[in-house]
This record gives structure tokens, C-alpha cells and sequence, in this order.
């Protein structure tokens, strides 16, 4: 969240990504999209299984992938609102939040 301190990069939304960030994030879900839309259009067609399969392979990757950034994204906005307001009861919450939402992340 920005701050009235806020001492980071500056930021284009609440979750703390850079313009550049979130632009590359936005591009990979487009592709990711594409993706899919291929996958539709190869089971329309009665393509291979074994073609199908690898193609939602790979969209699965790239989904851990942008989870990945979405992730370093959060983190780096939970350390910066530690950094912030550094009362303990704030950093166990903000501790706690990031751990759950990591263990939430794909693999």
C-alpha cells in the first residue's frame, strides 16, 4: 500500500508493482491466454492427447511463473509496510500474511 513515507520505486497500485513490472505481468497473462485459446481450438480439431497435454504443461509453467512475480510483488509490499510501521503485533500480522499467501502460491 503506498505510504505517506513511502521510501520504494514509485508504484502504480496498491499491490506495489512498478509500471514495468506490471506491464510484464499483463503480457504474460495475454500470452498465457493465447495459450489457452490454442489449447481450445486443438481439442476442436481432435488434436493429439500427448500435443495437448504438453501445450497445458506449458501453460502451467508459465502461470508458476507469473505467480512467481505476483509473489516477489507482495513480499517486497509487506516488507516495505513492516519497514513503515514496525510495532511487533504489526510484523507477526504482516509475517503471517505473506507466509500464508506463499503457501498458497502454485509450485
Amino acid at each position: 500500500m503506498p505510504t505517506k513515507n513511502s521510501r520504494s520505486a514509485p508504484r502504480t497500485s496498491a499491490r506495489g508493482a512498478t509500471p514495468d513490472a506490471r506491464t510484464d505481468i499483463l503480457k504474460r497473462l495475454r500470452r498465457i491466454e493465447g495459450q489457452i485459446r490454442g489449447i481450445q481450438r486443438m481439442i476442436d480439431e481432435d488434436r493429439a492427447c500427448r500435443d495437448v497435454l504438453d501445450q497445458l504443461t506449458a501453460v502451467q509453467q508459465a502461470v508458476r511463473g507469473v505467480s512467481g512475480m505476483v509473489a516477489q510483488k507482495y513480499a517486497m509490499e509487506c516488507l516495505e509496510k513492516v519497514q513503515d510501521d514496525a510495532s511487533e503485533a504489526q510484523t507477526q500480522q504482516t509475517a503471517a500474511a505473506l507466509v500464508e499467501a506463499l503457501l498458497r502460491a502454485p509450485r
